[in-house]
């Protein structure tokens, strides 16, 4: 059983990561998809929310919840996963979290609201 929760920890470390991806990069893959951006820039939204009022992503009471199901220490598995949660839990001040999650916000709504380009070449 503790194969289970292990594997189930890890992929919630994995699907951790992914969401972090998504949030980052999703305005240039979901730029065109007007539905789908909705989605995004609510995830970005949350996102920066956690930061300002310093609340636990639930991915991560999962994740720590299953490690200790699997008997691990929170936080212990697989070489890869190991690197991927320096990736998502780095340590910085907290002022620099917010600032980039606010920054990443602006950015997403100036990237997905700002007037397309002209493809003509003036004269």
């Amino acid at each position: 059983m503790k194969l289970v929760y292990t594997l189930a920890a890890e992929a919630t470390v994995l699907l951790h990561f992914a969401w972090i991806l998504f949030v980052v990069t999703g305005a240039f893959w979901l730029r065109r998809h007007p539905r789908l951006r909705r989605i995004h820039l609510l995830a970005v939204a949350y996102s920066l929310a956690i930061e300002v009022f310093r609340w636990i992503c639930p991915l991560t009471h999962l994740e720590q919840a299953l490690w200790r199901r699997a008997g691990a220490s929170a936080y212990q598995g697989a070489f890869l996963i190991h690197y991927v949660e320096k990736l998502i839990y780095f340590r910085a001040p907290q002022w620099l979290l917010v600032s980039l999650a606010a920054l990443l916000l602006a950015a997403t709504v100036v990237f997905y609201f700002r007037p397309p380009r002209s493809t003509e070449r003036p004269g």
